[in-house]
């Protein structure tokens, strides 16, 4: 946990200060686009750029970050968080079910089942199965999951495995075409692969 003695202590910078050119080690353009241009790039001091906005960096820029060992997040990955569990939310209103309702009770009763099996077991390896000798008490992180997944839970872990999934294409991406810190066009092979992939799929032929 950080102290807040650590936040009192930071810099604030001055009102006529160029926040995309400060001292930082992470910048998030986050407002709007077209933040860092050609104009300004070389004076980027943050080793990581993060396109929280909807490009923010310029295809000019862009380069220039990368000459300069800059690591720049593309918007293609970084932003997509919202429009990721909007997918969840429309795949929830073409079911009309919310998440979780139709598998809650049964894990719920799992859990339960789990820990009967587990004390039962124990029981019989070291108290000649007498019932109740061997109490079985679920950890406060365990007996919060017991009554199931709620479906804000759900949502974030889906989020969560999508973004985590995404990341490690982008990267082995990156990896198998050399594109170095060149994120961003790894994104797009992996999106583009997705599209391929769906069309030959889907039956349709690409010339």
């Amino acid at each position: 946990m950080v102290p807040l003695q650590a936040f009192l202590e930071l810099r604030t910078p001055r009102s006529e200060e160029n926040l995309l050119e400060a001292e930082c080690d992470i910048l998030v353009p986050a407002a709007g686009e077209m933040q860092i241009t050609s104009q300004n790039a070389h004076k980027v001091k943050a080793k990581v750029i993060t396109e929280g906005a909807n490009g923010p960096v310029t295809e000019g820029a862009d380069k220039i970050l990368r000459e300069r060992k800059h690591l720049v997040i593309p918007d293609l990955f970084a932003n997509a968080g919202g429009v990721t569990v909007s997918y969840f939310e429309w795949l929830k209103n073409l079911n009309h079910v919310s998440y979780g309702r139709l598998t809650f009770k049964y894990e719920r009763d799992s859990n339960y089942y789990l820990l009967d099996s587990v004390q039962k077991s124990l029981e019989a390896k070291f108290s000649g199965g007498r019932e109740g000798t061997i109490p079985i008490t679920p950890s406060p992180e365990f007996h919060s999951r017991m009554g199931g997944a709620s479906e804000k839970d759900i949502v974030n872990s889906g989020l969560e495995y999508t973004m985590d999934r995404s990341a490690k294409q982008i990267l082995r991406a990156s990896k198998d075409y050399n594109l170095g810190l060149d994120y961003r066009t790894a994104a797009f092979v992996v999106a583009l692969k997705k599209i391929v992939t769906m069309y030959k799929v889907s039956g349709i032929t690409i010339s």
